[in-house]
């Protein structure tokens, strides 16, 4: 069980940090549209700030408790469906880790009355971003789980 959390929080930081350079990266592309200068070294630094302002700093909720639920929530449900089915469990947990990151990028907005939290996620491509991003973390989970559990 330890394990299990264990890779868990794992994969909630590996998300989050995705989560994180992402939404970075769709802010200095668009400062750089806007004619700043955007280099590697400013991108790095601003990575390094938004993981710390975006987990201790924020009005909102920390990414990484929001990212740590949608995955909780997301993951418990395909373990209770995968009590009840045989599927292969690393695919059925990227479906679930796809499911939820999907929502949370779609249904947030409408809980803060359309407030676009993260730029990151505007776009198709920004969606689609996250939720492989999540789907990557479920398979990494399905793939480190016990055969018999």
């Amino acid at each position: 069980m330890l394990k299990k959390f264990a890779i868990f929080i794992a994969i909630v930081i590996l998300i989050m940090t995705l989560f994180v350079v992402q939404t970075t990266a769709s802010y200095m592309l668009y400062l750089y549209q806007m004619g700043m200068p955007v280099d590697l070294s400013v991108f790095l630094s601003a990575v390094g700030s938004d993981l710390i302002g975006m987990n201790f700093h924020g009005i909102l909720p920390p990414i990484f408790f929001v990212i740590f639920v949608v995955l909780g929530v997301a993951f418990l449900v395909a373990h209770l469906v995968l009590r009840r089915i045989s599927l292969e469990k690393k695919y059925f947990y990227a479906f679930a880790g796809a499911s939820g990151m999907l929502t949370l990028v779609t249904l947030f907005p409408a809980l803060t009355y359309d407030f676009e939290m993260y730029r990151g996620t505007l776009s198709v491509i920004g969606r689609g971003y996250i939720t492989a991003t999540g789907a990557l973390g479920g398979y990494i989970f399905g793939l480190n789980l016990p055969r018999q559990s």
